[in-house]
């Protein structure tokens, strides 16, 4: 892998955290985009040899931490996310944008829940599950990020 693959990896990564603790009005905390999810997917998709389970690990910790969840909620849901990711791997390069988006729509409304049921199953009272929101803003972003990733790639004479 080339240093300046590496060093855009890093950067996406923290670009993803800082966005995904970046404080929102009390209005639209519902309409939070999964950005590492996102950063994991654009990850996995354009190289799916060196992006595996392992990834899970680490960036899941980061998320319970980030988060204040509990701990191992989103290594499971990373987890989920990379397998499905590596499944539907084929089928995924192939699909146009509109079909991308929906995928991502799915895996980020599986993802939520995923860690409202975690919450359920071990604490007494639950929040309502923001399982729309999340889900919707994700597969909206989903384009934007994908193409302008590919732009930065292709500048970089990466891919």
């Amino acid at each position: 892998m080339d240093i300046r693959a590496v060093i855009l990896i890093g950067c996406g990564l923290f670009l993803a955290f800082v966005l995904e603790h970046l404080p929102m009005p009390d209005i639209l905390l519902w309409l939070q985009p999964s950005w590492v999810l996102l950063a994991v997917t654009l990850m996995v998709l354009s190289a799916p040899a060196t992006f595996g389970l392992w990834l899970a690990l680490p960036l899941g910790l980061l998320l319970d931490v980030e988060h204040h969840s509990l701990l191992g909620t989103h290594i499971l849901t990373l987890v989920v996310h990379i397998g499905l990711l590596q499944l539907l791997y084929r089928r995924m390069v192939m699909f146009n944008f509109l079909q991308q988006t929906g995928v991502v729509f799915v895996l980020v409304m599986v993802q939520q829940l995923l860690i409202y049921w975690g919450v359920a199953l071990v604490s007494e009272n639950v929040a309502p599950v923001t399982l729309w929101g999340p889900a919707l803003t994700s597969a909206l972003v989903w384009p934007w990020a994908y193409a302008l990733t590919h732009f930065v790639m292709s500048r970089l004479h990466l891919s």
